[in-house]
């Protein structure tokens, strides 16, 4: 696309750069979220990228108390966002509606919290929430990560 063969820099969803930042120690978490979680595995990324490991690194060292779906990884079941579709069209209700196999999965592990990677997955999974009224919210990986890493004072708003 920019006419090289090869890129000089590497793709990688934000989920795997927090994961690298923290590997490297670049990135210190000193408090986990005490709620209990559940994982919303994104079907391209888990799938074609092979990220799943990389992303219960970081669910496993930011929460305390995370339980996986059943099935999960490369098995899970679909967010039912239609990789974006969803926030393109009225058919919320409609798509969330037909995926109670996933409204049963978050409710089964007694998750409070659902971590979704993707926004598309975001977006589904908060379709499913609401027309299921599950009582559990749904959050992003850049969420948790500010609420659990060490921010030095000098980086502080105000200082």
């Amino acid at each position: 696309m920019l006419g090289y063969k090869e890129l000089p820099f590497e793709i990688m969803q934000t989920g795997e750069f927090y994961y690298d930042l923290m590997k490297s120690g670049r990135i210190k978490i000193v408090r986990k979220i005490k709620d209990p979680v559940t994982l919303q595995d994104p079907c391209n990324i888990i799938r074609r990228a092979g990220a799943s490991e990389k992303f219960r690194y970081f669910v496993n060292a930011t929460c305390e108390n995370f339980t996986e779906m059943t099935p999960n990884k490369e098995h899970n079941f679909c967010c039912n966002a239609g990789g974006g579709l969803a926030g393109l069209s009225n058919w919320a209700a409609h798509k969330a509606r037909g995926n109670r196999v996933k409204a049963q999965q978050i409710k089964e592990t007694g998750a409070k919290v659902v971590i979704t990677p993707c926004h598309n997955c975001s977006t589904g999974i908060k379709d499913v929430i609401k027309y299921w009224d599950l009582g559990v919210k749904n959050v992003f990986f850049d969420e948790i990560l500010v609420q659990t890493m060490d921010i030095p004072e000098t980086l502080k708003v105000g200082k």
